[in-house]
């Protein structure tokens, strides 16, 4: 599997045009929506925020596999222009053979592949791309991506 994070808010709308951009999410809702990138929880919290500032979101796919061919079930309207891709660099790749006439935004960037611990509900990074060799071996929560030494400060500050 791929572990991937968020890319910023901000660094996202610097990409849209409220005046041109008619917008479709399409969302992963297997590595991603494990890693806290993707699925339908992502997918609404970003489809909210662009809406309250003013994009035109139209709609949003969540498919179970964005780098399959699963991909054909989104159908998007043809006043769509735009896509959110809450998925890996290879399902955000598959959009764009896909729907080779939208402009397609990332929302998320890769890490590494992971391994999940479904009993523990953790993910771990085996093994990195080079900009994240300093994951290997981090533990982070599933379906946050929040790294668990982070959750383990901020839980030993509490406790003071």
């Amino acid at each position: 599997m791929i572990f991937t994070k968020k890319v910023c808010y901000e660094d996202i709308r610097k990409q849209l045009d409220k005046d041109t951009d008619t917008i479709s999410l399409v969302g992963c809702e297997t590595c991603a929506r494990v890693a806290g990138t993707g699925g339908q929880a992502r997918m609404k919290e970003l489809a909210l925020q662009l809406r309250k500032d003013g994009y035109k979101v139209k709609d949003g796919f969540l498919i179970p596999t964005v780098c399959t061919p699963k991909l054909g079930f989104a159908k998007v309207g043809s006043d769509v222009n735009t896509i959110l891709s809450l998925a890996c660099n290879a399902g955000t790749s598959n959009i764009r053979r896909f729907f080779p006439n939208c402009k397609i935004v990332e929302t998320t960037e890769d890490v590494g592949l992971m391994i999940e611990d479904a009993k523990e509900e953790t993910l771990q990074i085996t093994m990195s791309y080079d900009k994240f060799t300093m994951e290997i071996g981090n533990t982070f929560e599933a379906f946050t991506g929040v790294r668990k030494d982070s959750i383990n400060a901020m839980v030993s500050k509490e406790a003071r």
